[in-house]
C-alpha cells in the first residue's frame, strides 16, 4: 500500500513515481495469480488502485496498468470475482473527462478506456481450448453489455467527428478510437458476446467510415496520424475476425466489408506495403478480395 501511495503522490519526482509503479508490478506478479491461486488481494488496495489509475501520467500508467491487468486476470477472468469492477469502471468511463463534458477532470478517459483494455484483453483468446464449443464468459458478457456497447455511441460521434474535420482532429481523439477498436477486436477474436450481435451493422458503418477516411499516400505522417492508420488496421483486424470466427453473423455485410477493402487497394499507389501492413498474417479475406 506505501508503494502505490508513493506512486500516486511520488512528488515532483517522476523518476520516483516509475520505480514504485515497477515496484509494485514486480511485487504483484511474484505474489498474485498463479504463484498464490488462493491469495485475494485486498479490496482497500483495489481501489486505490483503480484511483491512481484514473489519474496517473501516461509513463506511470503504462507500468501501473500491468498490476492491474496481473490482479484483473487472477480474480476477475479466471475466478469471477471482483464484482465492483465493471460497475465502478463503468461509472469513472461514462464520468470522465472526454465522455460526460468534462464533469470529473480528474478521472481521464483514455485512461479508463487504457483500463478497459487491459481488462478485456485476456478473454481475446478461450479459456478453456480444449472444450469443443466453449461458451462466451458471462465476465465478457457483463463487460461488453455495461460498457463497451455503451461506448459504440462514442466511436460513432467520433468518426462523424473526423468526417467532419476530413481527418484533421486531436490527438487524443485518435488515441480513443484505436483503443475501442482494440477492445472490439479483443471482444469478438474468439467469441461473440450476445450484446454485440444485433450492433455488428453499425459497427461495421463506423469502421467502413474510418477506413474511407484514410490516406495511405502521405508523404509525412504526424503522430495521430500514425494512430489513426492502427486504428484502421485494428479494423480491418476486426472484418477477419468475423469473417473467419463470425460467419454466422457477419455473412450479410461481407459485400460491404469486401468493396471497402477493395477501395483500400485501389486507392493506394504503394498497394504492396500497405496490403501487407493491414493484414499482417490475417490471409483469409486477403485471398477472397484477389479471388
Amino acid at each position: 500500500m506505501i508503494v502505490l501511495y508513493l506512486t500516486f503522490l511520488g512528488g515532483d519526482s517522476q523518476g520516483q513515481r516509475i520505480a514504485a509503479a515497477a515496484y509494485l508490478k514486480n511485487f504483484t506478479r511474484r505474489n498474485v495469480g498463479s504463484q498464490s491461486p488462493d491469495l485475494r488481494v485486498a479490496t482497500e488496495f483495489k481501489d486505490h488502485l483503480l484511483r491512481t489509475l484514473l489519474q496517473a501520467e501516461p509513463a506511470v500508467l503504462k507500468v501501473l496498468v500491468e498490476v492491474f491487468r496481473t490482479i484483473a486476470v487472477a480474480e476477475f477472468v479466471e475466478q469471477n470475482s471482483w464484482p465492483e469492477l465493471v460497475p465502478y469502471l463503468q461509472s469513472a468511463i461514462q464520468n470522465s473527462s472526454l465522455i460526460n463534458d468534462g464533469s470529473n477532470r480528474e478521472w481521464d478517459t483514455i485512461n479508463a478506456l487504457t483500463v478497459l483494455q487491459a481488462l478485456i484483453r485476456p478473454f481475446q483468446y478461450f479459456l478453456n481450448p480444449k472444450v469443443a464449443k466453449e461458451p462466451v464468459p458471462p465476465q465478457l458478457e457483463l463487460i461488453v453489455k455495461e460498457i463497451l456497447a455503451p461506448m459504440l455511441v462514442v466511436l460513432h460521434q467520433l468518426v462523424e467527428q473526423v468526417l467532419s474535420m476530413h481527418g484533421r482532429t486531436g490527438l487524443e481523439v485518435d488515441k480513443i478510437l484505436l483503443i475501442i477498436c482494440k477492445c472490439i477486436y479483443f471482444s469478438v477474436r474468439s467469441h461473440m458476446p450476445s450484446a454485440l450481435v444485433p450492433l455488428l451493422p453499425m459497427i461495421c458503418h463506423n469502421l467502413i467510415e474510418l477506413l474511407g477516411s484514410l490516406s495511405f499516400d502521405t508523404v509525412a505522417l504526424e503522430d495521430g496520424y500514425n494512430l489513426r492508420l492502427k486504428a484502421g488496421k485494428r479494423s480491418l483486424l476486426i472484418f477477419c475476425a468475423l469473417v473467419t470466427r463470425h460467419r454466422k453473423f457477419s455473412d450479410k455485410l461481407m459485400p460491404d466489408i469486401v468493396n471497402c477493402a477493395l477501395k483500400i487497394v485501389r486507392y493506394s499507389v504503394n498497394m504492396a506495403v500497405i496490403f501487407s501492413f493491414l493484414f499482417s498474417n490475417y490471409k483469409f479475406l486477403a485471398v477472397r478480395i484477389h479471388v
